[in-house]
């Protein structure tokens, strides 16, 4: 015996790739206000950025598939967090369509305590460098 009618269509859950809109507000940084609407490299520019530093499940206005995942691989060791922080850059673009890859990772721990992470992200309208630390 079925718990649910047959006419009820629920639906749990259904991962969807969003494909983000190309044009948008750009942000001065040095001032902190909107400069111009635009779009291309330049907003890609700032998607990648808005990306890079928006921790993954921690804000509600985002979905579960917007951000990174790198708070939880601070304090551990280097060679662990070398590792995981390709796999985790990777899966944090992975939901915007018009990234096509990312690679060039290049790994510094020069300073004491924390690892760069420097790689290049191709994009339907160019190539970005791209940066993060832990």
């Amino acid at each position: 015996m079925a718990t649910l009618p047959k006419s009820a269509s629920v639906v749990i859950y259904e991962n969807e790739n969003r494909e983000y809109p190309t044009e948008t507000y750009l942000v001065d940084k040095s001032t902190g206000t909107i400069q111009k609407v635009g779009g291309g490299l330049e907003a890609m520019k700032q998607a990648i950025e808005i990306i890079l530093a928006t921790e993954r499940y921690q804000n509600q206005i985002y979905t579960s598939n917007f951000g990174r995942e790198l708070k939880r691989l601070i304090g551990k060791p280097p060679e662990y967090v070398a590792s995981m922080i390709k796999r985790r850059i990777q899966e944090a673009f992975s939901s915007d369509k018009r990234i096509l890859s990312v690679n060039d990772f290049l790994f510094d721990t020069s300073d004491q305590g924390t690892l760069k992470c420097t790689f290049e992200v191709k994009t339907v309208y160019g190539n970005i460098p791209g940066e993060v630390e832990i």
